[in-house]
């Protein structure tokens, strides 16, 4: 399929548009569809945590997009992420990705000795750094992995101002990292500039989403 239309669930403004910008570098065809909640976070942060009403707010839009005829849905945001990991394929007729499931795989098939992952707020960092963790462990792969905040990047700001707090925060920590992991979609649009910079890969989350998409709309014939 040259046209597919895939279903972008966000939780903030900010992730949209690295997200949607992926979705045309691998469908320049394609339709990108948004769907954005902006209180999912917002909501989780003043409960404690992802309760049963907001993940049952969450799979309505995953319903939501499936039932619209989308060929793939993307869920941009990662503390949610366990929403889309337990459809069921088969059912859904559809792939339906967590925003950083298919992050996790690059980082374990890199097999790098030492990654940090960096993330704008404390939440994101604590979430993504446990499960990317559990993923290099179930695979066995021996990676020393630190986590690194920057609240500073949190805030709509250019990319080029993105790019200078995330560079100056990333060499402010330890030297001597193999690679460096994005953990956000609001962070992605400074990882090639900072791989340039940092001569390391630096993996994001959209890319690697917009690439299993085109793998799974491929491999199902839509």
């Amino acid at each position: 399929m040259t046209d597919p239309r895939i279903a972008l669930i966000s939780a903030t403004p900010l992730a949209i548009a690295p997200a949607a910008a992926a979705i045309a570098a691998q469908f320049p065809e394609g339709t990108v569809w948004n769907l954005l909640d902006d209180r999912l976070l917002a909501d989780a942060q003043g409960e404690g945590g992802i309760t049963a009403p907001l993940a049952a707010r969450m799979d309505r839009l995953i319903e939501l997009a499936i039932e619209g005829g989308a060929d793939g849905v993307l869920l941009t945001c990662s503390q949610y992420g366990a929403r889309a990991e337990l459809r069921d394929p088969a059912a859904d007729g559809v792939a339906v990705l967590a925003a950083d499931g298919p992050l996790f795989d690059a980082a374990v098939a890199l097999g790098a000795a030492r990654v940090l992952l960096v993330a704008s707020l404390d939440s994101a960092a604590a979430d993504s750094s446990t499960r990317l963790a559990a993923a290099l462990d179930a695979a066995g792969v021996a990676t020393e992995l630190d986590t690194l905040v920057v609240p500073a990047a949190a805030k709509p700001q250019p990319e080029a101002e993105l790019t200078a707090v995330l560079a100056a925060a990333i060499e402010a920590a330890a030297p001597g990292y193999d690679a460096v992991v994005l953990a956000q979609f609001s962070l992605a649009p400074a990882a090639a500039a900072l791989a340039e910079r940092f001569g390391v890969p630096v993996l994001d989350a959209p890319t690697a989403a917009a690439s299993r998409l085109a793998a799974e709309i491929a491999r199902r014939g839509r």
